[in-house]
């Protein structure tokens, strides 16, 4: 008998039956303009196990706002063209030009960059405790290796073909796992692209990234 593809509940999926998918999910963040969910994330490296928690927007062409609501309160923002990285409690923020941000490329593909197929080499994640019954857990692993992370796993929802997990696999050992939950996709009369615009508060501290 064969070893059990994905967590233990979620589906099997043969080779054909990987490619309709990932082809599926393409299509459809492809046709995502705008997406808005609730996250948690957990962070396992070798400063331990850190979690975290808040909502997340996003907007095509490039734009994008996370807030942290615990630990603390924390949020990355970007306009397209600029990426801001705001922490209220230390009254600092970060910027750099978004160009030359390293972003995660369980992010970029939420803003339907790129073509999956052709950018990784996707099969079923074997051995895994991701998924549940109706999911289906790929394993894409880069076809030009990265310094930034091994592989990435995404837990698929079978019915809508939405990314309800993203798993970043470091080379060091590490993951970034980030549920997503409410999801929402092309909102109601759209998100406001205020909403993706920051203005340090005054007595804020502003640095660049690296200094």
């Amino acid at each position: 008998m064969p070893p059990p593809r994905g967590g233990p509940n979620a589906e099997a999926l043969s080779p054909r039956a990987v490619s309709q998918l990932v082809e599926r999910v393409q299509r459809v963040y492809e046709a995502t303009n705008d997406l808005h969910a609730r996250f948690q994330q957990t962070t396992q490296g070798l400063m331990g196990t850190r979690q975290a928690a808040g909502q997340v927007w996003l907007k095509k062409p490039g734009k994008m706002r996370w807030d942290y609501d615990t630990p603390e309160k924390k949020h990355f923002i970007a306009d397209g063209t600029l990426l801001w990285v705001y922490e209220p409690e230390d009254e600092q923020a970060f910027r750099q030009p978004l160009s030359s941000s390293q972003l995660p490329a369980q992010v970029s593909f939420l803003f339907g960059k790129g073509r999956l197929q052709e950018e990784f080499e996707i099969t079923a994640l074997e051995g895994s405790s991701l998924g549940g019954p109706g999911d289906a857990v790929l394993k894409l692993v880069p076809r030009v290796p990265t310094a930034q992370y091994r592989y990435l796993a995404f837990v698929v929802d079978l019915r809508t073909a939405l990314v309800k997990e993203t798993v970043v696999y470091d080379q060091q050992g590490g993951s970034n796992r980030i549920v997503f939950s409410n999801i929402e996709t092309n909102v109601k009369g759209g998100i406001d692209d205020s909403r993706f615009r920051f203005t340090p508060p005054p007595g804020t501290k502003v640095l660049p990234v690296g200094r």
